[in-house]
C-alpha cells in the first residue's frame, strides 16, 4: 500500500491498541523501525496525542483525546450534517458545545466550493425556533458522562427549599422548551427525581466506592414515554388524565409530539389518558397550568387540587389589584 492509505490504516490501528512498540507495528505493516518511527511522527503533527514510555517495556500510548481516522461523506451527507446541527443552534447551551464548533468548522472548511452554497443557502432556509434562554445550563458533559457510566455524583441543587445536598444517579439529559432536564435516581429519597440544569450550584463525583443503582437497561426514553417503571425498581404510578381542547391537542403535541396516549375526538379536542411517576407531579402539574383552559386535568387529585390553589392565588392577587 502507498504511504497515504498506510497512515490511514496506522492511525485505525493505533486507536484500537491505545499501547504499542514501533517494532510491534512495524513488523505488522511490513515496514522497517524507521519507516514506522517517521509514519507515527506524522500522525503526531497531524493531532494524533502520543507520547513515549520509556525503559524495557516502554513504546507509545495514545492519550484519552484520539483523533479518529477519515470519515468519506456524500454530499447529501454532509448537508444532513449541517441540517442536524441548525436543529440545535437556539439553545443557550450544549453539551459538547465548543466541540461541536470546532468539528463543524473542520467539516465545513474541507467540503468543496458548491456544497459550501448549498449548505449556506440551508441555513438561511430552515430554522427550528426555539425561543433562547438566558439561563446556564452547567455540567451537561459532567452529567452525559456519568448516566454513559452508571457514576454515582454528589450536587448541590437549589430547589424551592433550598439549598439542598444530595447524591444522584443521572438516568440522562433532555432538552424541553430551552431548558435541560436530568432524571435521577436520588439516594437519599430512593426514587427518580427530575433536576433542571441551571439549578445545580456545585457537581463532583461520589467516591469510588460509592453504591450504584443499576439503571443500564432503564433509558431516558423510558422515562419520558412512561415515568419510573418497574425495571428502575419502583411502581409509584399516578393516572394521568387530562381533557384538551383543540387548541390544547396542538399545544401539546407541540411541546410533547404524536402521543399515543392522546384519543383526538372528531372536532379536534382529545383527552390525555395515561400513567406518570408521582416525582413528576409538579412538572407536569406547571405545564398544565401553563396551557390555561386549553387543558383541564380530571386526575391525579393532587395535580387538581394543586393547579387549583394556583389559579385562586392568582385570582386574589389580581382581586387586590382592583380594590
Amino acid at each position: 500500500m502507498n504511504k497515504t492509505q498506510r497512515l490511514i490504516q496506522l492511525m485505525m490501528v493505533v486507536n484500537e491498541r491505545m499501547a504499542f512498540t514501533t517494532k510491534e507495528l512495524a513488523q505488522e505493516f511490513g515496514v522497517s523501525e524507521r519507516t514506522m518511527h517517521r509514519d507515527l511522527q506524522e500522525l503526531s503533527e497531524l493531532g494524533m496525542p502520543l507520547y513515549t514510555e520509556f525503559g524495557p517495556h516502554g513504546g507509545y500510548r495514545l492519550l484519552k483525546k484520539r483523533m479518529l481516522p477519515p470519515i468519506l461523506f456524500t454530499e447529501q451527507e454532509a448537508e444532513a450534517m449541517f441540517f442536524a446541527f441548525q436543529s440545535l443552534q437556539y439553545y443557550g447551551a450544549l453539551p459538547f458545545a465548543a466541540e461541536s464548533t470546532s468539528a463543524l468548522g473542520k467539516f465545513y472548511h474541507y467540503l468543496p466550493t458548491d456544497t459550501k452554497k448549498r449548505i449556506d443557502a440551508l441555513k438561511s432556509r430552515v430554522s427550528f425556533w426555539t425561543p433562547t434562554r438566558t439561563q446556564s445550563s452547567p455540567y451537561l458533559e459532567e452529567i452525559l458522562e456519568a448516566s454513559i457510566d452508571g457514576l454515582p455524583l454528589h450536587i448541590t441543587y437549589a430547589s424551592k427549599e433550598g439549598a439542598r445536598e444530595r447524591t444522584i444517579q443521572p438516568i440522562g439529559i433532555y432538552a424541553s422548551n430551552g431548558y435541560w432536564y436530568f432524571p435521577s435516581y436520588c439516594f437519599q429519597k430512593d426514587r427518580i427525581l427530575l433536576f433542571r440544569t441551571d439549578r445545580l450550584q456545585s457537581l463532583e463525583l461520589a467516591e469510588p466506592d460509592h453504591p450504584r443503582k443499576d439503571l443500564k437497561n432503564y433509558t431516558i426514553l423510558d422515562w419520558l414515554s412512561g415515568g419510573m417503571d418497574q425495571k428502575a425498581g419502583s411502581s409509584e404510578h399516578m393516572k394521568l388524565r387530562v381533557k384538551l381542547t383543540p387548541a390544547g391537542v396542538r399545544a401539546y403535541e407541540r411541546s410533547s409530539g404524536r402521543d399515543e396516549h392522546v384519543k383526538i375526538h372528531v372536532d379536534g379536542s382529545g383527552e390525555l389518558a395515561t400513567e406518570m411517576h408521582q416525582s413528576n407531579l409538579l412538572y407536569f402539574s406547571k405545564f398544565f397550568l401553563g396551557m390555561g383552559a386549553d387543558a383541564v386535568v380530571e386526575e391525579p387529585s393532587e395535580m387538581v387540587e394543586w393547579i387549583r390553589d394556583q389559579l385562586q392565588g392568582m385570582l386574589r392577587a389580581y382581586d387586590a389589584l382592583a380594590d
